[in-house]
């Protein structure tokens, strides 16, 4: 008997009429009508009651189509869920057989932002007992640290098949602080000998020493945060020398754009003091030539902070952002409500410029599927979020024994996929979101095999109506994609 599909999505209203249906097993994708999408709207999530009545008003030769795209199918619920489990298997299998990098040159940091989740890390390297300190000289990585970090890295791109080379991220604490500026060049230029290439996410106060390393080929993306006009962004993320953070990320921004073709990632963080500034922010930007711009990618974000009882907690859901600033940033190419919306933006790319379909996924991100961070104090973590902690710490790479990882440790976080969710498995977004982030879901529940839906459901719908719309747009003007295409850190 043929029903809706289990994974069938419906997105929210696109703003210039229509809707998108997506099949979250296929990764299919097609606009509708309003007329269509209002009846769908009454029966996706599928309410069994309407289900045959609707289906019987399909066109035959619409319903066939939706039958090749996945919208209906004649499989049972159970039948999906086991193709659902499978393709993540095997999605993750593949994943780990590409690991992915990064490398933190510093684990301190010249800035001290009134919302970072590192403050904890950072408190205690000035003093004598922590087991990370500037006492204990495993704060800032050294030439030896560097080069057993690239032996590591040959080792386990070897172990998996893999050629040396691909994306490292630079990551901190502050990865370009002027101060370690010798070990920030050796890491980029031994790097580039074996094939590498760069991103960094850094407060950008001494991006300007570092401009010959910027562009194609070195350090190919740059992510820098302005979280308001100056006299707000100044009060949040603060320069310990006392100087205007914001005048300086402004003329080093300015001077990366001018003399090289990295791509500038600008995030704004979002929680409820500062988010009815965005648009004056977003007016700065258009004044300062940013909006529109090709290298330029803009996005909000908002701020994840933690209770007393240690679980994540945010002023803003992703997708009450999403609702927020829509509007605003509508009419601007490079402009996105949050780090999700870029994410599945450019997850659509190929439907929008291939007719292919929808990249579905089976983990939320490589930390659950072989990432490997490398740190000054000699440990590899599994996830950025916990660098420094124990909960995330994988192995070592430093000292006589080399590259020596923790089989369980290793095995915890590298397991984690849509596969080992029993939770997530029936939820038709199982194979977009992949999960959610598992270092939260251990914060909130004690286990990384929970998941973390983030509001991630509602937040999607707009989303993809968003995207389409951006594409539908750009068939009558210059097209956004080569915008979207190139903004690949992960953020």
């Amino acid at each position: 008997m043929l029903r809706f599909s289990s994974y069938s999505i419906l997105s929210n209203p696109m703003p210039g009429g229509g809707y998108v249906l997506m099949s979250g097993l296929s990764g299919s994708m097609d606009v509708i009508d309003d007329s269509l999408g209002k009846l769908l709207e009454t029966t996706l999530p599928i309410d069994p009651a309407r289900a045959d009545d609707l289906l019987a008003q399909i066109d035959t030769e619409v319903l066939d189509h939706w039958k090749e795209q996945g919208y209906v199918t004649s499989l049972t619920p159970e039948q999906e869920r086991a193709q659902v489990v499978q393709i993540a298997g095997a999605m993750h299998d593949t994943m780990m057989q590409r690991p992915t990098f990064m490398l933190v040159p510093n684990l301190d940091c010249n800035y001290r932002c009134t919302y970072c989740f590192e403050r904890p890390l950072q408190n205690g390297l000035n003093v004598l007992n922590s087991a990370i300190s500037h006492h204990r000289n495993n704060v800032v990585m050294d030439s030896d640290t560097v080069r057993q970090a690239y032996q590591a890295i040959e080792l386990l791109q070897a172990q998996a098949g893999q050629k040396p080379g691909g994306q490292i991220i630079l990551y901190g604490g502050e990865p370009l602080d002027v101060r370690n500026e010798a070990v920030v060049r050796q890491i980029v230029a031994t790097g580039i000998e074996r094939g590498f290439r760069f991103a960094v996410i850094t407060n950008g106060h001494h991006l300007d020493s570092f401009l010959d390393l910027l562009g194609k080929g070195r350090i190919e993306q740059v992510q820098i945060s302005i979280d308001g006009p100056k006299r707000v962004h100044d009060r949040r993320r603060i320069h310990l020398g006392k100087d205007s953070s914001y005048d300086t990320l402004v003329r080093n921004i300015k001077l990366a754009l001018q003399s090289t073709d990295a791509e500038m990632q600008i995030r704004v963080h979002i929680d409820p003091s500062n988010i009815a500034l965005f648009e004056e922010l977003l007016q700065a930007f258009v004044a300062l030539g940013w909006v529109n711009h090709p290298q330029v990618v803009i996005y909000a974000n908002t701020v994840y902070g933690k209770n007393q009882e240690g679980v994540v907690i945010t002023g803003f859901e992703v997708a009450d952002l999403d609702d927020r600033l829509a509007e605003l940033v509508r009419p601007y190419r490079n402009v996105f409500t949050s780090a999700p919306d870029i994410h599945a933006t450019r997850a659509m790319l190929g439907a929008f410029t291939e007719g292919s379909r929808f990249s579905l996924k089976g983990t939320y991100c490589t930390a659950n599927s072989g990432n490997y961070i490398f740190a000054p104090d000699g440990a590899i973590y599994a996830c950025w979020e916990s660098v420094g902690k124990e909960c995330s710490r994988i192995g070592s790479y430093t000292g006589p024994a080399g590259l020596t990882l923790d089989e369980k440790a290793t095995a915890r976080w590298f397991s984690r996929s849509i596969e080992s969710l029993p939770a997530c498995q029936r939820c038709q977004y199982a194979l977009i979101c992949g999960g959610g982030c598992a270092q939260y879901a251990e914060y909130k529940t004690g286990t990384l095999y929970s998941p973390y839906c983030d509001d991630f459901q509602r937040a999607f719908r707009s989303t993809l109506a968003h995207a389409c719309d951006l594409h539908v747009a750009s068939l009558t003007g210059e097209s956004e994609m080569q915008t979207l295409a190139a903004a690949t850190t992960p953020m």
